[in-house]
């Protein structure tokens, strides 16, 4: 990839752009020099699942199958090296250079399902459950609407301020009216600052939502899910999904991992949750461990093995973390045999603004 510029006189000729959904749908519409692909999209009436418009959420992506699509580099990205090098694009911030046809990981349908909903929602409860997670529990109205799938995310508006920030869910759409989320609790940043020195029950918040492509695929096969720290939150929705399920349960391998050992939150939770599922394995690391710790050492990536594995082609993976714990479990699981294509991903990075 190349930093935009400006265009060669050669190049003003308009593109054609096909997109292929995961259930077969596809659409095709022209793209002109200098456009993004989404907003040619929304020009041509073609639906796609975006939110931030600059390319930091990642919920555009897509991944090209044949043709020539340029991203603006000049412009940060929540798009990491590795998935670039693999096709991946994100289509807010990115330019047909040729005829193209891009793939999207999800279906068509998607696109019926309700959009996101804003609504005021009231602080129920905030424990510190690490000593840098709390876990903030929020009452939504009855008459909210928030319809979502596990994995996905919301926008929460720092109290008292004008900023956003977005959180994975930990709780499911049967937890409803309240929504659970965990949030890692940073020395600077606004929300930090609120959890640490403001929060009390009865705060209201706004929250908008549900976004984002991160959520349970339909799939028998061995589900991998490796988070890093507060990553462990769309997990357990996934989790509640699988076990909710009825008919035969997949095999499934968590592995959790944190920096030390007063990082870690949830080992009981999760330790019922195995009793629950019967096929979950579960798997805690701590990175830098203190005198007499006796669990795994390492991080979330390095503890997998190929003994883990069932049938690596067919099983599905799951990461949720940091963006350079998602690239070292990308390059990881393709090793042990992992199709790249049943690799999924969410990474999150802090925000001290």
């Amino acid at each position: 990839m190349t930093i935009l510029e400006k265009m060669p006189a050669e190049a003003s000729q308009t593109c054609s752009a096909t997109v292929r959904f995961s259930d077969g749908v596809e659409r095709a519409f022209p793209v002109r020099n200098g456009q993004t692909i989404l907003a040619a999209a929304k020009e041509n009436d073609v639906r796609l699942v975006h939110q931030c418009l600059t390319g930091s959420c990642g919920t555009c992506v897509t991944r090209v199958e044949s043709g020539e699509v340029r991203m603006n580099t000049a412009r940060g990205t929540s798009l990491l090296p590795s998935e670039a090098a693999e096709g991946f694009r994100l289509t807010c911030t990115s330019f047909c250079d040729s005829d193209a046809v891009m793939h999207f990981d999800y279906p068509s349908s998607l696109l019926d399902e309700p959009g996101p909903e804003r609504c005021t929602a009231v602080v129920g409860e905030a424990s510190w459950v690490a000593s840098n997670v709390v876990r903030l529990c929020l009452r939504l109205p009855d008459d909210a609407g928030l319809e979502f799938r596990s994995g996905q995310y919301v926008r929460v508006r720092v109290p008292g301020t004008e900023e956003w920030r977005s959180y994975s869910m930990a709780s499911t759409m049967g937890d409803l009216p309240e929504l659970v989320l965990l949030l890692r609790v940073l020395d600077a940043g606004v929300m930090s600052d609120y959890l640490r020195s403001r929060v009390k029950v009865g705060d209201e918040m706004e929250l908008e939502g549900p976004f984002g492509l991160f959520y349970l695929r339909d799939s028998k096969a061995q589900q991998i899910m490796i988070a890093g720290g507060t990553g462990l939150a769309p997990m357990l929705g996934m989790l509640e999904d699988i076990r909710l399920k009825s008919g035969r349960k997949p095999k499934v391998l968590l592995s959790f991992g944190c920096a030390s050992e007063d990082n870690l939150f949830y080992q009981d939770e999760l330790e019922t949750r195995a009793a629950w599922l019967p096929g979950l394995k579960v798997k805690v690391a701590v990175a830098n461990p203190g005198p007499g710790y006796t669990g795994l050492v390492g991080n979330p990536v390095e503890v997998i093995g190929a003994a883990d594995l069932v049938d690596p082609p067919s099983a599905v993976a799951y990461l949720c973390g940091p963006p350079p714990m998602i690239e070292s479990a990308r390059r990881h699981l393709e090793a042990l045999g992992l199709d790249p294509e049943n690799i999924h991903a969410e990474h999150f990075s802090a925000s001290a603004a």
